[in-house]
């Protein structure tokens, strides 16, 4: 049984570009690039025309997919609503939590990008900038989580931050194998105690 469609309501045009990539990431994640646009558009909801109303073909759904699945925002935004009061322990669990689930997605969805056609080679100099302020932003929101516990690191929390993203990225390396790739406990516990056993000898 077919979705109905419902005929799109008036929105201004940007409005309707983020309602359409935010209704199609998921199918993006799950599917990958063989998702054609009239499954994306059943995932919004709109008939098929809307999406050419606004988006030039496939591809240029998927990159604002890749655009808006890069915003720092909602990462920071997430971050910060850490609360306090728990250990550092704990909060760098809730915090890897967010970031690996925010990295894994953009993985996927560059991975979809990338199989996709293209007239020129590599990203443009415009979105190496994109995804360096990106990428700069959830460090700096990292570091601010960090800096709550200052007194018990060993190195500054700007570089902790940074120790703590190489590890959640590692995890994320398809040549791991899934028997032996990190699990959040095991980075948070590297990332605090490092490999070696403090309790044996010298």
């Amino acid at each position: 049984m077919q979705t109905k469609q419902r005929r799109a309501e008036p929105l201004p045009r940007e409005d309707r570009r983020r309602e359409i990539v935010e209704a199609v990431i998921p199918l993006l994640v799950e599917r990958g690039s063989s998702v054609t646009t009239r499954q994306m558009a059943e995932a919004a909801g709109i008939a098929e025309g809307t999406i050419f109303g606004v988006f030039a073909d496939k591809k240029a759904v998927i990159h604002e997919a890749v655009k808006v699945s890069m915003d720092p925002d909602p990462v920071c935004t997430a971050l910060a609503a850490i609360s306090s009061t728990g250990s550092l322990e704990t909060q760098l669990s809730e915090g890897a939590r967010i970031l690996l689930d925010h990295f894994g997605r953009v993985t996927v969805l560059v991975g979809v990008l990338r199989t996709m056609p293209t007239a020129t080679p590599g990203p443009s100099p415009e979105a190496r900038r994109f995804v360096a302020k990106s990428h700069a932003a959830v460090l700096s929101a990292l570091t601010v989580l960090l800096e709550r516990h200052a007194d018990r690191l060993t190195i500054e929390p700007a570089r902790a931050a940074a120790a703590l993203q190489g590890l959640l990225f590692a995890r994320l390396q398809p040549m791991v194998a899934p028997a032996e790739k990190l699990t959040i406990e095991d980075i948070v516990a590297i990332l605090l105690n490092g490999i070696a056993d403090q309790t044996a000898a010298t």
